[in-house]
């Protein structure tokens, strides 16, 4: 092979490679909702009687969890991209789309688990 024909083969093979970067940000867009708040647990204070003072339990609060609906975040996969700032503005851009209704989050490096629920590793919420 000649020498100038290995090297337009290398350097296309490099820019090829190059041009074909996996993204690391997935957009997830929710056009008729907001974002879930975390909500803290409901804690109430126990009333204790003196009876109870032996009790193993005596003086713990009772703890009621608060359960929050997730987004479906499967179906509300709305791209993918290099930077959290690409994510980011194509999701204020489909707000606007939407008469600023709506909300989105971008996630890093997101993946299914074992089952099947979207994990990654860094949420970057925006609320409306």
């Amino acid at each position: 092979m000649k020498p100038a024909t290995l090297w337009v083969a290398l350097t296309s093979l490099l820019l090829l490679a190059a041009c074909s970067k996996q993204p690391q940000w997935t957009l997830f867009y929710y056009p008729d909702i907001k974002m879930p708040d975390i909500k803290k647990p409901d804690i109430k204070k126990p009333d204790i009687k003196m009876s109870d003072i032996d009790k193993p339990d005596a003086g713990k609060p009772e703890i009621q969890p608060q359960l929050t609906e997730q987004p479906d975040r499967y179906h509300a996969i709305a791209g993918y991209y290099q930077t959290l700032q690409q994510c980011q503005d194509k999701g204020r851009g489909m707000q606007r789309l939407n008469e600023g209704k709506g909300s989105f989050e971008c996630g890093h490096n997101c993946r299914l688990d074992d089952r099947d629920m979207i994990i990654c590793d860094q949420w970057h919420n925006n609320g409306p």
